[in-house]
């Protein structure tokens, strides 16, 4: 969500020497004759670089999350026809490859007015890592793979429907001599809405984990490694029933920016700077951008909404000058403003982090999104 977010994921990874993966969605950084992201004006090209330079030891790995048609907005927005979208989707990526990153989630179930059939998703999952893997041996380049073919849930996969699904997508992959993804996701009854997560892990962890082990033996016995998507807000409890049960690997996202989000709003109250504060809770707030992770029976307050939404402001003019301002007075102070809102996030990662250490059966892998 920003640049103190990669700087805590560095920082986890180097002082736990953990490898950790940033997983930038299209919306947070894009290629530059895509339009860019939102997270800090960086381009791929401008991230990949930040990243490289600060980590010598290769410890945070690169990976594009929700790669596909429809996955950066202005598809949507601009009506882009399918072949456009999976063109710009294929563009996309030639541009991680490029940049030297190492994981690539296709994902390919949405469609420019809602939800992607499984089968057109396979098929179209299948066009996109031809065309990405023949660019990567042009270039020399060997990215891994993930590969998923539904929006999230919060309940699990049926086990007969997921080996189902598994099966065709590797038949076609194989019938196109293309190499086998390193993870497939499934559904693990793990959803994000708000500041909580809703799936079904959180009511009925057993019954869930014993779901997630068919789901991660279907994935083993075809040598691919299983992961897991929406896990925000997750106590180190759950998170031990998702690795137990055989996640390799699972992904936080929102959460990250709301803790930045919350520590930024707490620095401004500690400062004495109300105007400030108010005036951040109010672009926040008018991004709109909380809406897509709203219950639809909410009860959420107008603040509540602003820290959902805080962390997709960080990179506009009006919030670099609040921030200004707050550093120039946390600096009267003998504060790091920066080092204040990377230490929170920091915070939040290693909960993670920790957790996953706990179970010593696997070795799964963290991947914080920007």
């Amino acid at each position: 969500m920003s640049k103190n977010a990669v700087d805590a994921a560095l920082e986890v990874a180097y002082r736990r020497r953990q490898p950790l993966m940033l997983i930038p969605s299209r919306r947070q950084v894009e290629a530059e004759n895509q339009g860019g992201g939102y997270v800090e004006g960086w381009d791929t090209a401008a991230f990949a670089g930040y990243v490289r330079k600060r980590d010598p030891e290769g410890l945070i790995l690169l990976c594009r999350d929700h790669g596909g048609p429809y996955q950066n907005p202005r598809e949507k927005q601009q009506r882009y026809g399918l072949s456009e979208a999976m063109k710009s989707a294929a563009q996309s990526y030639e541009e991680d490859i490029r940049q030297g990153f190492d994981l690539l989630h296709v994902d390919t179930s949405v469609d420019l007015d809602g939800v992607a059939t499984l089968e057109a998703a396979i098929d179209r999952a299948v066009e996109l890592y031809a065309r990405a893997v023949e660019f990567a041996r042009s270039v020399k380049a060997k990215p891994q793979f993930e590969i998923g073919f539904e929006d999230q849930g919060s309940d699990t996969n049926d086990p007969a429907e997921f080996e189902a699904q598994v099966g065709a997508a590797l038949e076609q992959l194989r019938a196109a001599g293309l190499p086998d993804p390193t993870f497939i996701v499934a559904q693990t009854a793990t959803k994000v809405l708000e500041t909580e997560n809703v799936g079904a892990l959180t009511v009925a962890p057993f019954a869930v984990s014993s779901t997630i082990r068919e789901l991660a033996a279907i994935t083993r016995k075809n040598g691919i490694a299983l992961k897991a998507h929406n896990c925000d807000y997750l106590s180190r409890q759950q998170l031990a029933h998702l690795s137990g049960a055989g996640v390799d690997a699972l992904n936080v996202a929102p959460e990250f920016g709301v803790v930045e989000s919350r520590a930024f709003a707490a620095l401004l109250r500690e400062l004495g700077l109300n105007i400030q504060l108010e005036r951040f809770l109010t672009l926040a707030y008018e991004s709109r951008s909380w809406q897509k992770w709203m219950h639809t029976d909410t009860r959420a307050g107008d603040t509540d909404r602003a820290m959902i939404a805080g962390h997709y402001v960080f990179a506009t003019d009006a919030f670099r000058d609040l921030k200004e301002a707050a550093r120039a007075r946390a600096q009267q102070r003998g504060i790091d403003l920066d080092g204040r809102l990377r230490g929170a996030v920091a915070s939040a990662i290693e909960h993670y982090a920790l957790a996953l250490a706990d179970d010593h059966s696997s070795s799964p892998v963290l991947a914080a999104s920007l």
